[in-house]
């Protein structure tokens, strides 16, 4: 049965809660305080979480955020359930990634609700990932076949470097640490009349930046050692017009939506259309190049303000 972590410093609360829930099939865990339900977490992952808000402690806007900043708990449904009965609470703590708001006191019609309508979601977005990465897996096996059929030999190793070809065409540094994915989106990319650097990390990313004129990065957001995160942050830092399109196995990832926020770009779901892949890539080559055409006028424009001004002094 799907297990259900309630989170409040009340008992009576936790009692009323279990009371609604559990002749309703669920098995319910309870905690009372922030730092319980991050140990209940860690032990087990819940099916869904209702939180009340104001607990001694680690707070429930704390246990939302910390929950939200791991990829392992980031898609645990949270129903926020608080006596806090104003716009800017609610508009808050969904901003920190809770999923649904109520207020006490409860309704149990209203509890019993959401619940089952969270618990709809959460499955139909299971589904959706499974479906995705079977997608993507399928299209990559038979990107893979087609290599190893084409070069006649039995197995084709990914290329670190494919800036051959038509030297205009617009350099696009790949990060991923899955070779096959590499192949697979590289392959395409060239196909497609861009160049390519595919490496396999982020360190090796950070350091084929300056070597490359590059234009884009596809950056996979879940990678061992530097992660993705972190690496679009040392992008941003030495780089910042650089477009990053992040590259995630979940449409609805905490993490992918944290990447916009730090600023990415675009993020591309693996298993979908190659033509969404295509433009969401050329969108990005297209606002890089505005953006140095943009940095020249204004250089061009200084230049000029300079050459006056000295005119003027002499």
């Amino acid at each position: 049965m799907p297990s259900i972590l309630v989170v409040d410093d009340e008992p009576e609360n936790l009692e009323l809660l279990e009371g609604i829930l559990a002749p309703a099939g669920h098995t319910i865990r309870k905690a009372s305080n922030g730092r319980q339900a991050l140990q209940a977490v860690e032990e087990d992952l819940p099916e869904i979480i209702l939180l009340d808000l104001i607990m001694p402690g680690v707070s429930g806007f704390e246990v939302c955020e910390m929950l939200r900043a791991q990829e392992r708990t980031a898609r645990i449904p949270i129903i926020v359930i608080t006596a806090l009965d104003h716009f800017g609470t609610k508009e808050r703590v969904l901003t920190l990634g809770a999923d649904d708001y109520l207020t006490k006191p409860i309704q149990s019609a209203e509890v019993l609700a959401r619940v089952e309508a969270m618990l709809r979601v959460r499955h139909l977005r299971q589904d959706l990932d499974r479906t995705l990465a079977y997608l993507h897996e399928l299209e990559v096996a038979r990107h893979s076949h087609r290599r190893r059929a084409l070069k006649g030999a039995p197995a084709v190793p990914s290329e670190p470097s494919r800036e051959g070809g038509d030297r205009a065409a617009p350099v696009i540094l790949l990060v991923d640490d899955e070779e096959l994915t590499r192949q697979f989106y590289g392959d395409l990319l060239v196909e497609r009349g861009f160049r390519v650097v595919a490496v396999a990390s982020g360190t090796e990313a950070l350091a084929a930046l300056p070597q490359h004129p590059v234009e884009a990065v596809v950056l996979d957001i879940m990678m061992p050692g530097l992660s993705g995160l972190e690496t679009l942050e040392q992008f941003r830092k030495r780089a910042p017009d650089l477009p990053v399109i992040i590259l995630t196995a979940h449409p609805s990832s905490q993490n992918a939506i944290t990447a916009l926020k730090l600023g990415a770009f675009d993020f591309i779901v693996k298993g979908l259309q190659h033509e969404l892949v295509i433009l969401a890539i050329r969108r990005a080559v297209h606002h890089f190049a505005e953006l140095r055409e943009k940095r020249q006028v204004i250089a061009t424009l200084e230049a000029r303000v300079r050459e006056l001004e000295g005119r003027l002094a002499t």
